[in-house]
């Protein structure tokens, strides 16, 4: 039975004539996939690499804020542990396992060794989540943390009047509490729910949450700069709490609060981590919010980071990175799904950091925004200036983010060694920070080791310099030992010190057949006091097999395509060697395709691809034959129903395509042309008979029509083919 297209004119409409759409639509992409790596739902809305726009509103009290939470994929009702972030995972990254705290209990959240004790963070969020007590209690359970509930007062929720369920909204809520517990177990929870996502109750939030006696505020929201923002600034001007902002999700561009100098404006990176969750390199996520604020003047502690006139965000970063991101458990059904996800945004780190100031202040820290206190601290662990001349704490209180970009902006929009617009000073390495910023007067050390990640080939040896200061009169010998895996042999050159910011080089030896990624760790001792400092060392393999290779065989050739291999090895992948039938066909294709020419056809050929690097040759590729042959053109035939049509009739005109067999499948496209030369266009794709027809409507122009078809199908040679009809 032949298929009946009934198609609209997608090209010029004629007025004699037309081709008329009767239910032809273009397929659908499938949705379901739960990867879409959304931005939102509700986040900040703006191309990467082009500024957000600021703008003058009549009230801004009533500008609209957006929370910056990404979705990355929808996990289901369990937890796989493959593609996300668990607290075991972050709270080994950022060095919170070397803390003296700690993050579980056999008592529960008032437990005084836990992190964050008898301390209170606020988070401020928009709308309703009726599920966050219930969603913290199946997150606590599933990785083994303190149970916080309303019920032992761990949290309590503050609603302003009565707001409604947004599940976007809900979604970052889950994602605040969840992972502000995460990092400061022993800290109380208050959750302060603004009625709506208007600025000024979400001000009103801010002053609620100071109103509570937290100490530490995360607000994961933001909008567009405005003119008269700096006179909103005094919500974050206190004298008891500090404040933690997301820097935003759309790249390059300054939102507000960000933008205020009082609070703590946290941008995005993208972690590594390897297989223990050991901090392996981080860049710059390409969403990371940054630039320099067109309203707030440049505050003093950024005198020597920041060569603008005028404030520059963000000033810390975290992971951010969907890709990397955390997990998270919102039962408030987003798009019909409930469960476990992997969420990211600058909004993930934003609470973690309200998390490491809670751990500080526990240790008497006393951090507040007031005078700019937190950030002077936070700033000052980057320059040294509340250390000894020979002691330079940046890179044992930071990862120093150096590389990736939020846009294409130039140099302003690329993470650089020290301060950059990406990514501020960088991110924590939380062991060292905290115990920086907190006022401890006894006497004691730190140790650093710079660089703190070493690439070197098996076989071959590299060194990295570790550095012990000391602290507050401390004037004892420190011991110092190594401990590393047996693929390395690692040594220092001297077994102690006993001046401040004497130094000790490491020596780090591959062994011939080692390859991935290790970590070296140099403690340093003295009496009661232990301090360590870990070193990442990259030793580069050949790369893992290229993935799957594929043939198609043509006339007298083949046309081979693979896609890249899952791992370069720790060493960037410099081509690949193509074989068939066993022997080497060419070499060092810097592509992913290549085009054997020159075959016979009919004789079948075996091929398989390596990967090189710096260190050698990959294991083979699948392996795919393929067989040329003569490549046969379509013959294409455009007939009519009649040969001639009166004006305002119906013409169906069949077009027919052999290969010489008859060819379903293969794409039609039918152009009419009038005795005007005026014409339309329709495409189709013919059944099983080979054929597909079309109903053409006749306007009033007589004469002479043409009917002209081409067909296309992957492995033949395009045919075309016409009629003609006439019109009286």
């Amino acid at each position: 039975m032949k298929a009946i297209f009934v198609i609209t004119a997608i090209s010029l409409l004629l007025l004699s004539s037309s081709l008329v759409m009767n239910g032809a639509l273009a397929s659908q992409p499938d949705n379901d996939k739960h990867d879409d790596d959304i931005n939102g739902p509700g986040g900040l809305l703006s191309p990467s690499g082009v500024t957000i726009q600021t703008v003058t509103p009549g009230d801004p009290l009533q500008i609209k804020e957006h929370h910056p939470a990404h979705v990355k994929k929808f996990v289901g009702h369990s937890v796989t542990l493959t593609g996300g972030e668990s607290p075991a995972n972050v709270i080994t990254a950022y060095g919170f396992n070397k803390l003296s705290c700690t993050h579980t209990t056999t008592s529960d959240w008032t437990d005084p060794a836990l992190c964050g004790h008898g301390q209170t963070i606020a988070i401020v969020d928009a709308y309703d989540d009726p599920n966050v007590v219930s969603d913290l209690q199946t997150f606590d359970t599933q990785f083994g943390l303190p149970a916080c509930t309303d019920a032992n007062g761990c949290f309590v929720k503050n609603t302003q009047g009565t707001p409604a369920t947004d599940s976007g909204w809900a979604m970052e809520i889950s994602l605040d509490v969840q992972w502000a517990h995460s990092i400061a177990p022993g800290a109380k929870i208050v959750l302060v729910e603004s009625s709506d996502n208007s600025l000024g109750n979400l001000l009103t939030g801010v002053d609620t949450a100071v109103g509570t006696g937290a100490k530490q505020v995360s607000n994961s929201w933001g909008g567009n700069e405005f003119s008269g923002e700096t006179s909103y600034d005094y919500h974050f001007n206190s004298p008891t709490a500090s404040f933690y902002t997301a820097s935003g999700d759309s790249g390059h561009g300054v939102i507000w609060p960000a933008a205020s100098p009082y609070v703590v404006s946290v941008g995005g990176t993208t972690l590594a981590t390897d297989s223990s969750g050991n901090w392996v390199s981080e860049s710059a996520w390409s969403g990371s919010g940054g630039g320099t604020s067109a309203y707030e003047p440049k505050p003093s502690y950024q005198n020597n980071f920041n060569s603008n006139p005028n404030r520059a965000v963000p000033d810390v970063a975290y992971d951010g990175d969907p890709n990397t991101g955390f997990y998270v458990y919102d039962s408030v059904p987003i798009n019909g799904n409930s469960g476990w996800w992997i969420v990211g945004g600058t909004s993930a780190g934003t609470p973690q950091w309200a998390a490491i100031s809670a751990i500080a202040n526990s240790q008497n820290a006393n951090l507040t925004s007031a005078s700019f206190g937190t950030n002077s601290a936070l700033y000052n662990a980057a320059s040294g200036a509340q250390s000894s001349p020979q002691t330079n704490p940046y890179l044992a209180n930071y990862h120093d983010i150096t590389t990736g970009n939020d846009g294409s902006c130039g140099s302003i929009c690329n993470a650089i060694v020290g301060y950059d617009e990406v990514t501020g000073l960088g991110t924590p390495q939380s062991n060292n920070i905290i115990s920086f910023i907190a006022p401890n007067t006894n006497p004691d050390f730190t140790i650093s080791s710079s660089p703190s990640s070493v690439t070197i080939n098996p076989g071959t040896s590299g060194s990295s310099t570790v550095t012990v200061s000391f602290l507050n009169t401390f004037s004892n010998t420190v011991n110092l030992a190594v401990t590393s895996p047996s693929a390395l042999t690692s040594s220092l050159s001297v077994p102690s010190v006993s001046t401040s910011g004497a130094t000790a080089t490491l020596s780090i030896t591959a062994a011939s057949n080692a390859g991935g990624a290790y970590s070296v760790t140099v403690t340093g001792t003295s009496g009661t006091l232990n301090h360590s400092t870990t070193i990442t060392v990259t030793v580069p393999t050949v790369p893992s097999a290229p993935q799957n290779l594929a043939a198609v065989a043509g006339n007298n050739k083949v046309s081979l395509t693979w896609s890249s291999p899952v791992s370069n090895g720790g060493s960037a992948i410099t081509g690949y060697n193509i074989y068939r039938n066993g022997t080497l066909l060419t070499s060092n294709i810097s592509s992913s395709s290549y085009t054997d020419t020159g075959l016979t056809n009919g004789d079948t050929n075996t091929y398989y691809v390596t990967a090189v690097n710096a260190i050698g040759q990959s294991a083979p590729s699948n392996s795919v034959s393929a067989t040329p042959t003569t490549t046969p053109t379509l013959q294409v035939k455009v007939t009519t129903d009649h040969a001639s049509y009166s004006k305002y009739s119906r013409a169906h005109i069949t077009v027919t395509v052999n290969g010489p067999s008859l060819i379903s499948g293969a794409s039609v496209t039918l152009t009419v042309k009038t005795p005007s030369g005026s014409t339309a266009h329709a495409t189709g794709t013919t059944n099983s008979n080979g054929q597909v027809t079309f109903s053409y409507s006749v306007g009033r122009t007589t004469g002479t029509y043409t009917a002209s078809a081409t067909a296309v199908k992957s492995g033949f040679i395009s045919g075309s083919g016409s009629t003609t009809f006439t019109v009286h």
